[in-house]
């Protein structure tokens, strides 16, 4: 099950010490990890220099409509720097709970490069959390 994607340690907001997560989970997780990281905080070369979106940042950054208009394709595309994803399709809805305050639901549809198959994430996202809703794929 995790030959193609290896095996990674369990890295949720809920750190679970000595626990391995493997299969479309681990690639659920390292969606996760990648959404919430800011852009240039990894240490290493290029490659670290350009990963992660800081989704919190930018829905907390969001002054227009367009601004959030243009979460889908940011977030696709940042999602197909991994080579694990074939495909990935991002829907954003937002509801705005007061004023300067904005929480985003982020659906995704993620289609792996191999046998795995696909699976749907759904993450809540305001200008200081992300939540998985739901639950992880297998």
């Amino acid at each position: 099950m995790a030959e193609g994607y290896g095996v990674s340690v369990w890295c949720l907001d809920s750190m679970q010490t000595g626990r391995y997560v493997s299969g479309a989970r681990a690639v659920a997780q390292s969606i996760y990890r990648r959404l919430t990281t800011p852009r240039g905080t990894l240490r290493g070369g290029a490659e670290e220099s350009t990963y992660g979106l800081d989704l919190p940042g930018l829905v907390g950054a969001a002054t227009e409509p367009a601004d959030l208009a243009a979460l889908p394709v940011r977030i696709q595309a940042e999602l197909l720097k991994d080579d694990r994803i074939a495909r990935v399709t991002a829907t954003v809805t937002d509801a705005t709970l007061g004023p300067g305050e904005t929480t985003v639901t982020v659906e995704l549809a993620v289609t792996l490069n191999d046998s795995q198959g696909s699976f749907t994430l759904t993450l809540a996202v305001d200008s200081v959390n992300v939540g998985i809703l739901g639950s992880l794929p297998s």
